[in-house]
């Protein structure tokens, strides 16, 4: 209506050439994993990029799997042994605050630093993808926005592989 008062005449649409060219296209929406790698035998998070189309716990613990290196962290180190052989990939079941992980075939049952670096990566990658499966508190979240797992909250991780079976109550993961 304001146009109009000034004299301004309507008109449709005007072709004016073909769309802009050479613009960067925005990157695909993504979220990112805390990968637990270790350096002597401390425990580092290491922040990965995750495809939101993945399943984040099975994805944080295939990247675990695949090494630092992959990661883009050659200075640190695992404890978790990959199979001599390709054995089948990863499978990943929740139910409660209980993360089964099932290991590739030919793995090896891993120390208790291995067994850390799982529960911890798989725990943070749950609880990033289950906000209600992890209370909010002050302090639970990075100021990147990816959750950690909080002292208060108890995740269960089961890691099983074909004749050995693993449970690590997760309480503590460093931040």
């Amino acid at each position: 209506m304001l146009l109009a008062g000034c004299g301004v005449p309507t008109s449709g649409v005007i072709d004016v050439g073909v769309p802009a060219s050479g613009l960067p296209t925005v990157p695909a929406a993504g979220s990112r994993a805390v990968l637990y790698f270790l350096e002597g035998s401390r425990l580092r998070p290491v922040r990965q990029e995750v495809k939101d189309e993945q399943d984040p716990v099975t994805t944080a613990v295939e990247l675990l799997l695949a090494g630092p290196a992959a990661a883009g962290r050659p200075d640190l180190t695992t404890h978790l042994l990959r199979p001599a052989a390709p054995g089948g990939s990863v499978g990943v079941w929740t139910q409660g605050h209980t993360v089964t992980v099932r290991l590739p075939r030919g793995m090896p049952a891993p120390d208790a630093l291995g067994l850390r670096q799982l529960a911890c990566t798989a725990a943070s990658a749950f609880g990033a993808a289950s906000p209600g499966a992890l209370p909010a508190q002050p302090g639970v979240a990075e100021p990147s926005g990816i959750p950690t797992v909080p002292s208060t909250v108890a995740v269960q991780v089961e890691v099983v592989g074909p004749d050995w079976h693993r449970i690590q109550r997760v309480q503590d993961c460093p931040s």
